[in-house]
């Protein structure tokens, strides 16, 4: 009878980790321009995610690949702090339409208003 040979471990090599869909997190600016997306590209950098905005072609999409949602929606006591993740407010028009948006997967959406 024979037994099994197996590899020590040392002669296996590990998978490199791949990010996956489990991991993804997208950070929204609700201000739908260049200034909203500044402030959420500040933010994602920090997070190690990306960084899109509301008026952005392609938002539904990457909203659904996403695993986590973070929506940029700064108050005015968020943008005294002079952080530059919390400088772009949203009018209510955007954040209202930016909200029906994302009605669909508001079980992985969260709105940050200030910092942590």
């Amino acid at each position: 009878m024979s037994s099994i040979i197996r590899p020590a471990p040392s002669d296996t090599t590990a998978p490199a980790a791949r990010p996956s869909s489990e991991d993804h997190v997208l950070v929204v600016a609700a201000r739908p321009d260049s200034t909203g997306l500044a402030a959420a590209r500040v933010l994602a950098e920090r997070l190690g995610a990306d960084a899109t905005h509301a008026g952005a072609t392609g938002l539904d999409a990457a909203v659904r690949e996403a695993a986590e949602v973070i929506v940029l929606d700064p108050s005015l006591r968020a943008r005294l702090t002079r952080d530059p993740a919390f400088t772009a407010k949203a009018d209510p028009a955007s954040r209202r339409d930016l909200l029906s948006r994302l009605a669909p997967y508001q079980d992985r959406v969260r709105w940050m208003s200030r910092p942590a």
